[in-house]
């Protein structure tokens, strides 16, 4: 059985014209994210260079592809974080708990080398289930 998948498109969260990957597909009640980074449309990090910051700006982009795919925070219920340095660990634990209620999604925090721009220090990848509801 094939489940129809669509692309998700949030006004604010355009993709480069040239882009060669989706920010975010719907697969049935699935909502698969691509990882999502600070980066603002001025090419700058969004929060500086303070993790949770960014960290709070990655969430924030989440949360608008997941509401344009027809859920909320509510609905994401694993999270992948790469950070660039673990030692900062408690600003995305800062992040996380200022951004999510119980009960919390599952998630993964590794520590890379590097992300694409040097000025990022967090790259999140995201999933959610439209049909779940961690509030519940």
């Amino acid at each position: 059985m094939t489940s129809a998948c669509r692309k998700i498109a949030a006004p604010n969260l355009a993709e480069p014209p040239n882009a060669t990957w989706s920010n975010g597909l719907v697969i049935g009640n699935e909502v698969v994210l691509s990882g999502m980074t600070a980066r603002g449309g001025d090419g700058r990090a969004m929060g500086g260079a303070s993790v949770e910051g960014q960290m709070l700006a990655v969430l924030d982009k989440i949360q608008g592809l997941v509401e344009a795919a027809g859920g909320g925070a509510h609905n994401i219920y694993k999270l992948v974080v790469y950070v660039t340095d673990i030692g900062r660990k408690d600003e995305v634990n800062a992040a996380r708990a200022a951004f999510f209620r119980p009960h919390y999604p599952c998630s993964t925090l590794v520590e890379v080398s590097g992300l694409v721009f040097p000025d990022l220090l967090v790259e999140v990848d995201a999933f959610a289930n439209l049909a779940a509801d961690l509030r519940a």
